[in-house]
């Protein structure tokens, strides 16, 4: 069992008539081009994402980060122009529309907050003005579905130390992980259908056609230690995949690769270390060397775009994949201001932390 999946996150019952936090957390990324590399220094310093001794981290850290600092500079530039990461203005933009979620629910008044794992804004930044604003208790959600030491763990870890240093008196709830909230599933499953129902209304042999989840990948140490991560994407692909295959014609279906059985394949990883597989370009490249051309591919990890799915897939995975030969290439959006998965976020925040039912 991992360090981090020994921990009890806070789960005290929240009161809707104190004013309260609502946190949304993540690994964040650089808010401009001079922060990439002090960002990836503090990610790749993490023992948490590299599982290597304690004492080697640090200068590893400043290794990898050296090394590819230019040219991650580059790609977050392709991405936005001013080299900012679109995952810090659309996890504030969530924040907010949940506290006005809650605040419809309940009546009581919610302040919102983004805290990032490797760089600005830092916990203590955000607790500290969430407190000023009169925040009396508070919230925590990752901006991760499916729950690793490496993802969640480290960043529920960072956001409750600061809870603990200056609110320690503060009620504070956790919600861990959430693989199967009901409003995300709707999202991912309601992309991937429509992919499908153009394929099929254009009239593709189901043969030449492909269904392909995809995550963020994973040391596979990790999994072997006990961490969930793998179970719990697993947990989402089939939740989306169940809801497919009631919306598809059952014939035609059966007869597209990733149809009946869920396909599951893995990107981002780094180093030499073995990690969660198949990895995505390689799977992308079997399937068209055995005859698909039609691909889409549904991400179940992310709740905004960022460079994983902009660079990734958008431009890199894409180029993969006509050279290859998939002569369609779609790729389901991340969550991002969705409401549906958004009002799901906030009522399952009223069932769990307030203990209270939603309603009609």
């Amino acid at each position: 069992m991992t360090k981090e999946r020994s921990i009890c996150y806070p789960s005290g019952r929240l009161d809707p008539d104190k004013v309260t936090g609502v946190i949304l957390c993540g690994m964040g990324g650089p808010d401009g081009p001079d922060a990439v590399q002090p960002f990836l220094r503090n990610l790749f310093a993490d023992p948490a994402i590299l599982p290597v001794p304690a004492w080697i981290s640090p200068l590893l850290g400043r290794i990898i980060s050296a090394r590819r600092a230019p040219a991650v500079r580059k790609r977050y530039l392709q991405v936005s122009p001013d080299g900012v990461t679109p995952q810090l203005p659309t996890t504030r933009a969530q924040a907010r529309k949940v506290c006005e979620m809650l605040g419809g629910m309940l009546g009581g008044r919610f302040v919102p907050g983004m805290a990032m794992r490797y760089w600005h804004p830092f916990p203590e930044q955000t607790v500290a003005e969430m407190l000023e604003q009169g925040a009396e208790q508070f919230v925590i959600v990752p901006t991760y579905p499916q729950y690793s030491c490496a993802t969640n763990g480290s960043t529920l870890f960072f956001v409750q130390d600061s809870l603990r240093k200056q609110a320690k008196d503060a009620t504070c709830h956790f919600v861990p992980q959430w693989p199967e909230l009901p409003g995300m599933i709707d999202v991912f499953a309601e992309a991937t259908i429509e992919a499908l129902q153009s394929f099929h209304a254009a009239g593709h042999r189901p043969e030449e056609c492909a269904l392909l989840f995809g995550a963020h990948s994973l040391p596979q140490k990790m999994i072997d230690q006990g961490d969930p991560y793998l179970d719990q994407t697993r947990q989402t692909v089939r939740a989306v995949h169940a809801r497919v295959r009631k919306a598809l014609p059952v014939e035609w279906l059966a007869r597209v690769r990733g149809g009946n059985e869920s396909m599951l394949a893995f990107q981002s990883r780094v180093g030499p270390i073995k990690w969660l597989g198949p990895e995505v370009v390689s799977k992308v490249q079997e399937l068209a060397a055995d005859g698909v051309r039609h691909l889409h591919v549904q991400p179940v990890s992310f709740t905004c775009e960022h460079i994983e799915t902009v660079m990734e897939l958008d431009i890199e995975l894409k180029e993969d994949a006509d050279a290859a030969g998939i002569k369609t290439f779609s790729r389901g959006a991340a969550l991002n201001l969705d409401e549906r998965w958004l009002r799901s976020l906030a009522e399952a925040i009223v069932q769990q932390a307030f203990e209270l039912e939603v309603g009609p």
